[in-house]
């Protein structure tokens, strides 16, 4: 498969719901290899989060409840569907996204959610 379908894999992972197994059929390789896929490029895809920003920089945080098939990560969430909360934060002025905490748990509230899953700390001291 060429670099730019398995690019395109990994980024319909990330962009829907899909199982493996749905990508598979729609890229025409296993299950299996779909999963190889998004193993290997996954992390070379993804960016290294900052620690500084420069003075002035305002930072957006926002939960959102993704739904998920595994339950072991997953609780009832208000929506009344199986789904993990995700911390995104973004840099307001380039819209860029620069965390995104830990999957936790659909039935913890944000403020919660945004100290245990880690984008607190990924994105290090910012003053007030």
């Amino acid at each position: 498969m060429p670099l730019e379908d398995r690019v395109l894999l990994v980024v319909a992972y990330w962009r829907t719901n899909l199982t493996f197994r749905q990508l598979a059929s729609l890229f025409g390789v296993s299950k299996s290899a779909a999963g190889r896929i998004i193993d290997h490029l996954g992390p070379l895809l993804a960016l290294q989060t900052r620690k500084r920003f420069r003075d002035g920089t305002v930072l957006i945080a926002d939960g959102t409840l993704v739904p998920t098939r595994d339950h072991t990560v997953a609780e009832q969430s208000k929506n009344y569907r199986y789904s993990t909360n995700h911390q995104v934060v973004i840099d307001a002025d380039t819209r860029f996204v620069v965390a995104v905490g830990r999957p936790v748990p659909g039935n913890r509230n944000d403020c919660k959610a945004w100290e245990i899953s880690g984008a607190k700390a990924a994105v290090g001291h910012t003053p007030p």
